[in-house]
């Protein structure tokens, strides 16, 4: 599918409720090729911005998973410090420690719950008498690669979706078995 198709389907109003899917929950990969990086990266803000016109708005939550991991530890209290200073800090005589410390952080349910609240801050949900339609964009998964892979983000923050947005995971590279866009 190319970006163009991309959009033509998310901005389809059959598509974009989030009660429709292929699957148990409303989560898609849009895979392309890694070397097509930086040109994907402009096209997700192209897209998103085509969504939020007037005449079809959609809300839609850019995430780079990455830099919300990196949040996610500065958030952590440690000593007089945060976390994430404390692990550049220990990376300079223990980097397998620091990459042990960091792939359970990216896993850990605190993480996804922290993820979940700044998806529901954005959207403004639960509200009974909202209809809005919304979409959240997740990527930088070759940034966070080897802490998590896609398939455990998917698998862990699937129970955060409720039916109120769409996922759709950027990656780049190949998947043998997944619902593609």
């Amino acid at each position: 599918m190319t970006i163009a198709e991309l959009y033509e389907k998310l901005a389809d109003k059959d598509f974009q409720d989030p009660g429709t899917g292929n699957l148990f929950w409303p989560t898609y990969m849009y895979l392309y090729k890694p070397e097509q990086e930086y040109a994907i990266r402009k096209e997700i803000e192209n897209i998103k911005h085509r969504l939020k016109r007037p005449d079809n708005y959609i809300d839609v939550l850019l995430i780079n998973i990455f830099d919300e991991l990196l949040e996610y530890l500065k958030s952590e209290s440690f000593g007089d410090s945060n976390l994430l200073d404390e692990l550049l800090e220990m990376e300079k005589e223990e980097p397998e420690t620091v990459s042990s410390l960091l792939t359970n952080k990216a896993g850990e349910d605190s993480f996804f719950a922290w993820l979940n609240r700044k998806v529901t801050d954005h959207l403004h949900l639960p509200n009974p008498n909202q209809d809005k339609r919304s979409y959240v964009f997740v990527t930088g998964f070759g940034e966070i690669f080897p802490y998590l892979r896609a398939s455990k983000f998917i698998s862990n923050f699937e129970k955060y979706t409720n039916g109120k947005f769409k996922v759709v995971v950027f990656y780049p590279g190949r998947v043998d078995q997944f619902c593609h866009l």
